[in-house]
């Protein structure tokens, strides 16, 4: 019966799929107010949706400007109004050891965005995303930038941001994953993009809440193709609390660097003071601090391949109580994460992922996905993913391991 299911669900997504080939204008673009705003099609920015290129990065940290368009257009008729959504429908298959297998077919999300620069200088950009899943509301990314602190009008030199947002690298955050499944870098360390809260189950499939923070961030773009690209950004923010004793009082620090180099290499470094974001160690001490978290990545893109591996570690947590022995205990956390996506032409995009954490005094969990998809059109795809994942322990206990299988059908309009 549930397998039936699941097959009614990818032949539904098929049946759509062919439905929206024929009635999806072939322009339709990955955000698609930022199309009708620059009349620029969604390869300009991406090299697979959402993840960025060269030029997208550029873009989003411009306050979404491109600079050699000089000024920008007022909000001021239906061709600027800068309002886009997007339509997932998902069909799941779940397995986990000792437990018999489940699947369901549902509305993954329904997402609408709004972002824009404002006035013909540009000189303030916005940008705000709301999701409706499963009869609520949640706010995403919600920020303002007050754009050319200094520097030329248009190139982004110094900027200061202020909403909640991703706090990640540029080319490695929440909002440019390709292959959906959470890294643990954001799902357990707390370090790339959003992060969940007070989750019983499957955290991978959590909720996501942003960090609400204050960020100086810039770029210098080499006038050339060859030149080397810096992005920086350093910024305090207020973490949400993972539950209601799992909370850092304070505001945190964060800091990002990104180099691009040769065009299509590219180095980063991000560092947080932060509180841990792990399921894996549920007793929280009244006396929890904040702990030191930092990570190194890299990009490399030759043809059709794009390789991101990264390396990202946590102090861990003081006394455990309860749990290991001692009362000054410093449990490290480190995630070992390499990606590769294959993108032949437009029409397909493969990808696969490893995923490792490393729990000090605890067993490690592993996570291996598989994903493979095929665009429609520019903007609208159907994307299928498989992973099997090895889930270490919770606290003193193995958590059980699992099979799971997705199908999406994505459109935004």
């Amino acid at each position: 019966m549930r397998l039936r299911v699941l097959l009614g669900a990818i032949l539904l997504s098929v049946a759509v799929s062919g439905a929206l080939a024929i009635i999806t204008p072939k322009t339709a673009e990955a955000i698609p107010a930022f199309s009708r705003q620059t009349e620029k099609s969604c390869s300009t920015c991406h090299n697979a949706i959402p993840k960025l290129n060269q030029v997208g990065q550029n873009f989003r940290t411009n306050g979404f400007r491109f600079p050699e368009d000089k000024e920008w257009q007022d909000v001021q008729d239906l061709k600027h109004t800068p309002l886009s959504a997007r339509l997932a429908l998902a069909g799941e298959f779940n397995k986990e050891d000792g437990s018999a297998q489940s699947s369901k077919l549902k509305i993954e999300d329904f997402k609408i965005h709004a972002a824009t620069p404002l006035g013909k200088t540009g000189k303030f950009s916005s940008y705000a995303i709301a999701t409706f899943v499963e009869k609520s509301v949640a706010l995403g990314q919600a920020y303002g930038q007050i754009n050319d602190l200094i520097g030329e009008v248009g190139h982004g030199l110094l900027n200061l941001k202020v909403g909640t947002f991703d706090v990640a690298l540029p080319f490695l955050s929440h909002s440019q994953r390709v292959i959906t499944q959470r890294y643990f870098a954001q799902e357990a360390l707390g370090i790339l993009g959003a992060r969940n809260r007070g989750t019983i189950g499957d955290v991978s499939e959590a909720t996501e809440f942003y960090n609400t923070a204050a960020e100086l961030n810039g770029q210098i773009v080499g006038s050339e193709a060859g030149d080397i690209t810096h992005r920086y950004a350093i910024g305090l923010y207020q973490p949400h609390g993972l539950n209601d004793q799992n909370r850092l009082g304070d505001p945190g620090l964060y800091a990002t660097y990104a180099m691009t180099f040769l065009e299509n290499y590219t180095l980063g470094l991000i560092y947080k003071h932060d509180v841990v974001n792990s399921t894996l160690d549920p007793f929280t001490p009244n006396d929890k601090k904040g702990v030191n978290k930092w990570g190194v990545a890299g990009e490399v893109k030759l043809g059709p391949f794009i390789t991101t591996v990264g390396y990202f570690r946590s102090d861990g947590l003081p006394n455990t109580v309860g749990v290991f022995p001692g009362n000054d205990t410093n449990r490290a956390l480190q995630n070992y994460m390499a990606e590769v996506l294959f993108i032949p032409n437009r029409l397909w995009v493969l990808g696969a992922r490893f995923d490792h954490l490393d729990q000090e005094l605890a067993q490690s969990a592993s996570r291996t996905t598989v994903m493979g998809r095929y665009n429609i059109t520019p903007s609208v795809y159907c994307q299928a993913e498989w992973r099997v994942t090895d889930s270490g322990t919770i606290g003193v206990t193995p958590a059980p391991d699992s099979l799971n299988g997705r199908i999406y059908l994505v459109t935004p309009f």
